[in-house]
């Protein structure tokens, strides 16, 4: 049985075109609104960006679960942890060409932090989406006679 047939409570299994559309649309929703935070409205610091991620992945998050049908919080806790793999991958090799600031502990700037406190805020933001786009079909479809 493939994923796109596959059922779960109320609706079906995201497919792989779905998962790609969010993360696809998770990245560029950072890379404009970060890379607008970040070099033209406020100073160069790359918390702009991990700020830039929450709407994205609330977006794409929201995106995920109207298309599952239902508010399944594992949905965007995979959208989250893919996402955190291609764009900490994406920093730190900014980090390493001289590009972005580094984000990594031990900086005097106060971004010790970043990497344990960004997870949290995109897992967050993804399961938040995933779970307000599954209730949103959800209801609507209790609506329906």
């Amino acid at each position: 049985m493939s994923a796109a047939g596959a059922s779960s409570v109320r609706g079906t299994l995201p497919t792989s075109r779905e998962l790609l559309t969010a993360l696809a649309t998770s990245m560029a929703g950072t890379g404009v609104l970060g890379g607008a935070l970040y070099y033209f409205l406020l100073s160069h610091n790359v918390w702009w960006v991990a700020v830039a991620s929450a709407p994205s992945l609330v977006a794409a998050g929201f995106y995920l679960g109207w298309r599952v049908g239902e508010p399944e919080p594992l949905y965007g806790a995979i959208l989250s942890t893919l996402y955190f793999g291609i764009v900490a991958v994406v920093l730190l090799g900014g980090t390493w060409a001289g590009k972005l600031p580094d984000p990594l502990p031990g900086l005097a700037t106060g971004d010790s932090t970043f990497f344990f406190l960004w997870p949290l805020l995109i897992l967050a933001a993804g399961v938040a989406g995933s779970i307000l786009g599954g209730r949103v079909v959800a209801a609507r479809s209790e609506r329906k006679p």
